[in-house]
C-alpha cells in the first residue's frame, strides 16, 4: 500500500499543469488575491502558507488556490490516498527526495504525447516493476523496466 501510494504522489506530481510554473506571467485580467482576501474557509486550509502568502508570486498563489480547488472536488478515498503519498514522501530519505524531484522534473520537460505515453507506461506496470524504475531513476530519466 505505500508503495502505491509514493506511486499516486509521483503521478500527482508529474502530470501537474506546467502553467503554474514560477516566472510564468500571469494571465490577462487574472488577480491573485491577497492573504486577506481568502475567505476564512480558504485561510484555514491554507494556514501553512499564511506568513509567505503575500510574498509569494502571483502566479505561486493561483496555482496554489487551483490545487486547492482541485481537492476541494476530490473525493474522500482520493484525498486519503494523497495524504498518504505525502506521509510517504516526508518520510523518504533526503536521496529518494532527490530521485523522485529529478524524474518529475524531466517528466516536465518532456512534450504532452510523451508524457502521456510516459503515464500510459507506468500503468501498464506491476508495483515491483514501478519500484524498479523508480530505483533506477524514474520515467524521464531511466528507461521504462522490461
Amino acid at each position: 500500500m505505500r508503495f502505491l501510494c509514493l506511486c499516486l504522489l509521483w503521478l500527482v506530481f508529474a502530470t501537474a499543469s506546467a502553467s503554474a510554473r514560477h516566472g510564468e506571467p500571469m494571465p490577462e485580467g487574472v488577480v491573485a488575491p491577497s492573504w486577506n482576501q481568502l475567505d476564512a474557509q480558504q485561510q484555514t486550509d491554507l494556514q501553512p502558507f499564511a506568513d509567505r502568502w503575500d510574498r509569494m508570486p502571483a502566479p505561486r498563489r493561483l496555482h496554489i488556490l487551483q490545487r486547492y480547488q482541485r481537492w476541494q472536488h476530490l473525493p474522500p478515498g482520493k484525498r486519503e490516498a494523497m495524504r498518504e503519498g505525502l506521509a510517504n514522501y516526508q518520510r523518504m530519505s533526503p536521496e529518494q527526495r532527490m530521485k523522485i524531484r529529478r524524474s518529475i522534473h524531466a517528466v516536465r520537460a518532456l512534450p504532452p504525447d510523451q508524457q502521456r505515453a510516459l503515464r500510459q507506461q507506468w500503468h501498464a506496470l506491476t508495483p515491483e516493476q514501478r519500484k524498479a524504475w523508480l530505483d533506477a531513476g524514474g520515467p524521464g530519466i531511466a528507461p521504462p523496466p522490461m
